[in-house]
């Protein structure tokens, strides 16, 4: 396909989402069919061998305007879409909501008939675009824009096309493109291709759209560590010790730091964050780095929204080290998921050789209301 036909078929493209009225429960058939974009007598659902129709005007929410067929024939979808979009919903955690069909619209629409939300596509146009990209990550933003549509409920909330709904949408794509394992440029290839230079009252300019789908490839790349984190226990960081290293390390360590590196210990760079798990027998925690000072970064880098597992040194504190008994019981309850964390961890220990690298310990804590 020459690159003048590419960008006929592009001028074309219209990925319309229809935005109609939701139906309360209460509403009586007559005023459903009201609300429907399409009543019941103009829409022909096809089977393996016959064509389905849809024949009437679709006008709502599109990629880059609004749909203006007056007849759409409608025919089963390939194999090829349904894998794209039930990868999409698998990494959206949903069930599908909608049904879908193939269409000769070169588009693809959201939409809702008769109270049924739908995806209509037209398989040429998709791989079409796929074919210019150099890649299939094309077709699954499209789709996968749509399906943000369904999911963020613009087919019932009765607004029609405007540009915020599309930026939403925007997003959605790009969060979930990153998931399934595509890079920002690939995220980003079909809005680059056919999205309009300028804005309208119906949708933004391709520079914004563009940078809502960095927005959620970036939100869903910054999430790359994190799972959710915990809630605050219902207790104040002022019940709890301040644990040196000297409480939670043996004296043997020290002694060692003493003799091989006298400053091994002493170089203390604080991280905050949050406990999500603690290990059995209190020998290690997880901690959700949410912030990370000047400090540590000049000397190690900054961990911010990383989750890195921590060891203990001693969970007896059997007299090696200056930890009471009333401490000791203390630094238990201290370790709780959720619990919000000054801390400092050293990588290794004096004397350990190489073996020791990657390994980090615990060697201050201190309990903060926030951070």
């Amino acid at each position: 396909m020459s690159y003048s036909n590419f960008i006929l078929i592009s001028v074309l493209f219209i990925c319309a989402t229809s935005c109609t009225n939701s139906v309360n429960t209460s509403t009586n058939a007559s005023n459903a069919k009201e609300n429907s974009i399409i009543s019941t007598d103009t829409l022909i659902i096809p089977t393996d061998k016959t064509k389905g129709e849809i024949i009437g005007k679709i006008s709502g929410c599109g990629y880059d305007s609004v749909a203006t067929q007056n007849t759409i024939e409608l025919y089963m979808p390939r194999d090829r879409e349904v894998n794209q979009i039930n990868s999409i919903l698998e990494f959206s955690g949903v069930e599908p909501n909608f049904k879908i069909y193939s269409a000769s619209i070169n588009n693809a629409i959201a939409t809702i008939i008769d109270n049924q939300r739908y995806i209509l596509y037209d398989p040429n146009l998709l791989s079409s675009t796929d074919k210019y990209s150099g890649h299939y990550w094309s077709s699954m933003s499209i789709l996968a824009h749509e399906i943000g549509h369904h999911l963020s409920g613009h087919t019932i909330s009765g607004k029609g096309s405007n540009p915020h709904d599309e930026l939403v949408a925007d997003k959605y794509s790009g969060f979930v493109l990153y998931k399934l394992g595509a890079t920002l440029s690939q995220a980003t290839s079909a809005m680059l291709t056919l999205a309009s230079e300028t804005g309208s009252v119906t949708h933004p300019a391709k520079n914004l759209r563009i940078q809502a789908i960095e927005n959620g490839w970036n939100d869903a790349f910054n999430q790359r560590y994190k799972g959710a984190i915990p809630p605050p226990p219902n207790d104040k960081a002022s019940d709890y010790y301040e644990f040196t290293t000297e409480m939670l390390l043996n004296k043997d360590l020290i002694n060692d730091a003493k003799e091989y590196s006298p400053n091994f210990y002493s170089n203390q760079f604080y991280l905050y964050g949050v406990i999500t798990e603690v290990g059995k027998d209190y020998h290690s925690v997880r901690i959700r780095i949410i912030k990370t000072s000047k400090e540590f970064s000049e000397d190690f880098r900054n961990l911010d929204n990383e989750e890195w597992e921590i060891g203990i040194s001693s969970s007896e504190w059997d007299g090696s080290n200056e930890m009471c008994h009333a401490c000791a019981f203390n630094f238990k309850s201290l370790m709780c998921p959720g619990r919000r964390l000054k801390f400092a961890m050293v990588e290794g220990w004096p004397g350990g050789g190489t073996i020791m690298n990657g390994t980090w310990t615990l060697i201050y804590a201190k309990a903060v209301d926030e951070i």
